[in-house]
């Protein structure tokens, strides 16, 4: 697989796209090396990434064909009756879910949505807070992914399940937007990559989306779930 160096991330990535011909938005990025100013002017080591085209489905003819005639062209949403089957499986996952809160000793108000196809919202109601939500919002994501191993078991794939109490997640938005900001300040102002603690995938997405206004930083994740984190550094 194609590899490019340069002094600096950004200059790695510039030569890689010139070289391909191809920009940002076309291409799949991946840090192999961090640039290194060495010790005393010696072992300097460049910047070094992986680049690779992303790939671009095409169609079958047949599909070409059908795509071509307006009245052959297929629905976009998936039919009632599939819809229906999931909800229904996704309000058996809330009856799941209120046994697995009562057997930790949590009385909880559960008010499960499903807006679309993709995504389920259940809202928990009680006392209990703190034990639902636990350390660093451990507890709760983790009952997060419980839920989707419970659809996904059930045939419910590709559903985005947010678990939510007491306006947790907005608050935790907040947070991990403010944490964010505050360390690329710390990273512009010393030119030296962070890496923050390990946290799930939605939680590193609002992380790089936090920060795309930073022209001069780039951020990508590293390490393997469930230790996966996120890296903020100079381009």
């Amino acid at each position: 697989m194609p590899k490019y160096e340069g002094p600096t991330l950004a200059a790695a990535v510039n030569n890689g796209l010139a070289a391909l011909n191809l920009t940002e938005n076309e291409v799949n990025i991946e840090i192999i090396k961090q640039p290194s100013s060495g010790f005393f002017g010696f072992f300097k080591r460049p910047a070094q990434v992986l680049i690779t085209k992303k790939e671009t489905p095409q169609p079958s003819k047949k599909r070409a064909q059908r795509d071509s005639d307006p009245e052959k062209q297929p629905a976009k949403q998936p039919s009632p009756d599939r819809f229906e089957r999931n909800f229904a499986v996704v309000k058996q996952l809330g009856q799941y879910l209120q046994n697995v809160l009562s057997e930790m000793d949590i009385n909880a108000t559960l008010e499960v949505e499903m807006p679309n196809s993709k995504h389920v919202y259940i809202n928990c109601e009680t006392d209990k807070e703190g034990l639902l939500i636990g350390k660093h919002g451990r507890t709760i994501n983790a009952l997060q992914q419980l839920c989707e191993f419970y659809l996904n078991n059930h045939g419910v794939n590709y559903v985005d399940v947010l678990l939510d109490t007491a306006n947790y997640r907005e608050r935790r938005e907040q947070i991990l937007t403010d944490l964010a900001r505050k360390t690329a300040w710390n990273v512009r102002s010393t030119g030296q990559p962070v890496h923050l603690d390990a946290m799930p995938a939605f939680e590193r997405k609002q992380i790089h989306l936090a920060l795309e206004d930073f022209d001069d930083l780039i951020t990508y994740s590293v390490g393997n779930e469930p230790n996966r984190e996120v890296v903020i550094a100079p381009k």
